[in-house]
């Protein structure tokens, strides 16, 4: 007789993940996911009703995590920040959790409890709710949307079977040779000096977030 294979919620989050590393978020199945646990299909189902709501579950874990590592310390900004790098930390830690989160509403609890710590540092601000929410979400979007990009960056240089940054970049210069300089010439200046490299470094994410806090920064003292 075969063994009965023991299956719980949390063993089900911890597949998940492993599915998620091995084939992403576009390949996920359910039924890959209970073949990888080694049970039917069906059974899944007595834990979470439907893929979503197990990418509801997974983003919850996620936000969990990133509170787990926040600390309240510093004025305003230097909590933002600390909140926005360690989001950032947290979501290179889960694969593809930046693409969970930007599929995934924010209705679990763990999930509203990080917007809500994200919200604190600036609640006594003179600013109105409008505005606070706006301003955090573009902060949290900020940090999604680098990470999504790096990744997305990551698997368009698989799929076209280069991995090597330095022939992408090889690649584009070869473009600019079918383009007149004329029409080219800041971004043919830009590739030549490797900035393009930059892209995705913890450089240019500390950079565009202290645009992004030095923008709240100026509306706070426009509202005083």
């Amino acid at each position: 007789m075969a063994k009965k294979i023991a299956v719980s919620e949390a063993r089900v989050l911890e597949a998940s993940w492993e599915l998620l590393a091995q084939d992403g978020l576009e390949k996920f199945s359910m039924r890959k996911l209970a073949d990888l646990i080694g049970i039917q299909a069906p059974s899944i189902y007595w834990y979470f009703k439907s893929k979503q709501l197990l990418f509801q579950a997974m983003a919850n874990q996620v936000a969990r995590e990133i509170m787990l590592n926040i600390h309240l310390q510093g004025d305003w900004k230097k909590q933002l920040h600390h909140y926005a790098v360690t989001m950032r930390e947290q979501l290179r830690i889960y694969p593809c959790s930046a693409q969970l989160l930007m599929r995934t509403l924010p209705l679990e609890s763990d999930y509203l409890q990080l917007l809500d710590q994200f919200l604190q540092p600036i609640e006594p601000l003179p600013l109105t709710d409008k505005e606070k929410l706006n301003y955090i979400v573009c902060v949290i979007n900020y940090v999604l949307c680098h990470e999504l990009d790096e990744y997305e960056r990551q698997q368009v240089a698989i799929g076209i079977g280069v991995k090597d940054e330095k022939l992408l970049e090889g690649w584009a210069l070869k473009s600019f040779d079918q383009i007149p300089q004329e029409k080219v010439s800041i971004i043919h200046r830009m590739y030549t000096n490797g900035l393009f490299g930059e892209v995705g470094t913890d450089e240019m994410f500390e950079s565009g977030l202290d645009i992004l806090l030095r923008g709240i920064e100026q509306k706070v003292i426009a509202s005083s």
